[in-house]
């Protein structure tokens, strides 16, 4: 009997000299690894630095105009693919229950540089113009209904025209 017990000692000795061991590798390997990731300083960036890399960096072109939604609810689309040149007029975005254009006014014609449908709506037709006026279609995937999104320019201003296409 007192081999036995000396056995299970030895057992119940063994497994806790394995605990402590295993407990103080993690420690050790989370305590270097939490100092490797967390020692760089984060530098909060001002508004004016934000402003200035933004500036530098080149402007990408938006997305090609579809005839299906994006899969994001990021804008989509542009009148010509292109981004608008640094002296055209700033758009302006406009917001609907179906979704969110940005359009600007060149001279009397009404341009669209994006479109982005809300959740529950696909993009049906667009016309990006430039034109008289712009417009976009958005399709609900649910009971609601259809939309157009219709940008005029009244005075070098967009003005926007909302209604069920239905």
């Amino acid at each position: 009997m007192g081999a036995m017990k000396r056995q299970s000692l030895l057992a119940v000795g063994g497994w806790v000299a394995a605990a402590v061991l295993a407990v103080v590798v993690g420690v050790t390997a989370v305590s270097l690894l939490g100092t490797g990731i967390t020692s760089g300083a984060v530098r909060p960036v001002s508004q004016d630095d934000a402003e200035q890399q933004l500036a530098s960096r080149e402007p990408s072109a938006p997305p090609a105009a579809g005839g299906s939604a994006p899969a994001s609810p990021s804008p989509s689309g542009g009148a010509d693919g292109a981004a608008p040149s640094a002296g055209a007029p700033e758009a302006e975005v406009m917001q609907s229950d179906a979704g969110s254009v940005a359009a600007r006014c060149v001279g009397d014609d009404a341009v669209l540089d994006w479109w982005a449908p809300t959740q529950g709506y696909t993009v049906d037709d667009v016309d990006s113009g430039p034109d008289e006026d712009v417009s976009v279609e958005f399709e609900s995937q649910q009971d609601a209904p259809d939309m157009e999104m219709t940008v005029v320019c009244a005075a070098g201003t967009p003005r926007l025209v909302v209604s069920d296409d239905d």
